[in-house]
């Protein structure tokens, strides 16, 4: 079977998803955890402005949601845009300080950029959060 073959029935099933999702969103338009899984559906077949577009408008809402950040920062750094990648991951770990994944994101983002020394310090740091028990 060839890659073509196999990869066409995962976008089927995301585009299944997406249409799914979108009417779920019609009777509940402003549900962050909605729109951010669309997004994040978007973004998993390359459809990255309309995943940019649905992040910012849940950003527009609430401009402390560390997800929509988050995805921001990931999308941004797919598509090359790593300044933009930067500033939104900065903006997250600023919001969710304690979060390794996060300081992973923004680690890789400066490596990305050729900022070694910054993503040593954010590696640094999502290690040593990676290190901190839970409380239970």
């Amino acid at each position: 079977m060839s890659s073509e073959e196999t990869e066409k029935p995962q976008i089927n099933d995301v585009n299944t998803q997406i249409e799914t999702l979108k009417k779920s969103i019609e009777s509940d338009p402003d549900n962050p955890e909605k729109l951010a899984n669309l997004g994040v559906l978007y973004s998993s077949i390359n459809r990255y402005e309309e995943a940019l577009n649905l992040f910012r408008s849940i950003l527009e809402k609430d401009p402390k949601n560390v997800e929509a950040h988050k995805y921001l920062g990931v999308i941004y750094a797919q598509i090359g845009k790593l300044d933009e990648a930067i500033s939104e991951l900065e903006i997250a770990v600023k919001l969710k300080a304690d979060s390794p994944s996060l300081w992973n994101n923004l680690s890789e983002a400066y490596r990305r950029s050729k900022n070694f020394h910054q993503a040593n310090v954010a590696r640094m740091r999502a290690i040593q959060l990676s290190e901190i028990p839970k409380k239970v």
